[in-house]
């Protein structure tokens, strides 16, 4: 599965993943895992590159993660799969 990395120029808020269909998420770049977050425990008016700065990963621990924003696939609908 590959996660395109956002846009530099796509930086929503929390609040506008929602309104375009979107999902946060968090990749880390040292053991590869993908998994979503509830944005509902992030300020609402947080954009999604600030919460890199404050995030580490569940399982390796490394503060080398990125959040991103997820788009569901366009041709089936579908939102990627976890991966740990």
């Amino acid at each position: 599965m590959t996660v395109a990395s956002p846009a530099p120029s796509d930086d929503p808020t929390i609040e506008a993943l929602g309104k375009t269909d979107r999902r946060l998420a968090i990749l880390c770049g040292h053991c590869g895992r993908f998994r979503y977050m509830n944005g509902a425990r992030f300020s609402q008016n947080q954009k999604v590159s600030a919460l890199s700065e404050t995030l580490s990963c569940g399982l390796c621990g490394s503060e080398d993660v990125t959040a991103i924003a997820v788009s569901r696939h366009p041709e089936n609908g579908y939102w990627p799969a976890e991966r740990s």
